[in-house]
């Protein structure tokens, strides 16, 4: 994108590859290193998480593979490997399956919502919740007569969600079977999966 005065800006990728030259300090022994900016966010960031200082990171670092010259190499190479190991435990917690397990631990009503509408979960609870309230007889599943809508679209509620750091947000829904209809309120918040957007609803009393 370019200034008013015609000058192009970096982009964050060009600002994030920029080498930067730094002196850290581990007790009596100071280092100087060039690296990428965004090596230096990784590293402060893995500092800060395990709690010691960048310098005392990079010594703890070097001391791994003492025999390797290059030491801005190996740096790069254990924040990556930090990376992927972080992003291999979020996938390990954000499986789909999950979803099933949040709503069949909420010890209320609570149900699970796709974008497009579709429930994908729903707990005991909620099925005791629909069959008390409308005298649905049948034992098993809720059937295709069934219905339930937001008060609020399902694509604007998820986008509000992550606008506010997903904070718990009450919204109204509307229950039905046959020709019946039963309003009430829930809390909703969006279930921890990646891939795609689904929203856990806990029935309030």
């Amino acid at each position: 994108m370019a200034s008013a005065s015609g000058e192009q800006k970096p982009s964050s990728l060009a600002s994030d590859a920029e080498p930067v030259f730094r002196v850290v300090e581990d007790q009596d022994t100071r280092r100087g290193i060039r690296l990428e900016r965004a090596y230096w966010q990784a590293l402060r960031d893995i500092a800060i998480t395990t709690r010691q200082k960048a310098g005392s990171l990079v010594s703890a670092i070097l001391h791994q593979a003492p025999d390797v010259a290059n030491a801005t190499s190996l740096v790069r190479v254990y924040c990556l490997q930090w990376a992927l190991k972080e992003l291999d435990t979020a996938r390990q917690i954000s499986n789909p399956s999950l979803v099933v397990n949040l709503v069949r631990a909420s010890p209320s009503p609570a149900f699970a919502l796709g974008l497009d509408k579709r429930i994908i979960a729903y707990n005991q609870s909620f099925l005791v919740f629909v069959q008390a309230r409308f005298s649905y007889a049948a034992p098993g599943p809720i059937g295709r007569d069934f219905r339930l809508a937001l008060d609020v679209h399902l694509a604007d509620l998820a986008a509000s969600l992550k606008a506010n750091g997903n904070t718990p947000t009450t919204v109204g829904f509307v229950v039905g079977l046959g020709d019946r209809r039963l309003r009430g309120n829930l809390n909703s918040v969006l279930a921890p999966v990646t891939g795609q957007d689904i929203i856990l609803c806990y029935v309030l009393p």
